[in-house]
C-alpha cells in the first residue's frame, strides 16, 4: 500500500506523513460503546492501522470520566488525513487548533480510514469529547457498555466545526466509528 512508506516532501517519516506530522484516521468499521475502555479503543485503532500497513502507533481520539483525549494525545506537530493516493490533506496544524473547534472550525473534515478511502455513511464517531477535548459525562460507562439504557457522546464525521467531535450522544449499543491519530 502507497500509504504507508515515506513522505516524499520530507525524505523522512513513515504512514504518508512526516516525522512530526500525525495521521488521523476514522476506522472503517463501527463498534459499539463497550469498547473496553481507552485501552481497548486504543487497540481498536492500532489493529485497524496494523492491518491497513500502517507501522505508527494509533490511539482513539477519545475521553473518558476521568481522562480527556486534550491530556492522552501528544502532538508535535501538524495532523493530517491521507487518501488511497498518498494525498496528505490538512487536517490541524496543531493540536491546539484540533481542540479549538468553538471558535476556529478544522482545515478538512476526518473523513478518510485506515485504508486511505473516504468514509461516505455511517457518519458518526464515538468521541465522549468537548471541542476542548475535555472529557464528557456521557461515555458509555467508560467505554464498557454497550447498554440500551447508557449513553456516550458522538462527533459527526461530516463537519469542521466543533460538531466533528460533539455533535449529539445516543445509546452505547449504536455501532459508530472511531477517530485514531498517530502518537
Amino acid at each position: 500500500m502507497a500509504s504507508c512508506g515515506a513522505d516524499s516532501t520530507s525524505g523522512e517519516g513513515t504512514d504518508g506523513v512526516g516525522a512530526s506530522e500525525h495521521r488521523a484516521f476514522v476506522t472503517s468499521g463501527t463498534y459499539s460503546g463497550g469498547l473496553g475502555g481507552l485501552s481497548g479503543a486504543d487497540s481498536t485503532c492500532s489493529s485497524a492501522a496494523s492491518a491497513a500497513g500502517l507501522s505508527r502507533t494509533y490511539k482513539a481520539i477519545l475521553s473518558d470520566s476521568s481522562t480527556s483525549a486534550d491530556d492522552r494525545l501528544a502532538f508535535s506537530g501538524s495532523i493530517y488525513v491521507v487518501d488511497s493516493n498518498d494525498e496528505k490533506t490538512l487536517v490541524a496544524g496543531s493540536g491546539s487548533e484540533l481542540w479549538n473547534t468553538s471558535s476556529n472550525d478544522l482545515t478538512n473534515q476526518i473523513n478518510i480510514d485506515e485504508n486511505g478511502d473516504t468514509v461516505t455513511a455511517d457518519d458518526y464517531v464515538w468521541t465522549g469529547t468537548t471541542s476542548e477535548g475535555g472529557a464528557q459525562i456521557d461515555n458509555c460507562s467508560d467505554w464498557t457498555s454497550s447498554s440500551s439504557s447508557i449513553n456516550g457522546d458522538y462527533g459527526n464525521l461530516d463537519l469542521i466545526d466543533s460538531g466533528w467531535i460533539k455533535y449529539g450522544f445516543d445509546t452505547c449499543e449504536q455501532s459508530f466509528h472511531l477517530y485514531c491519530v498517530s502518537q
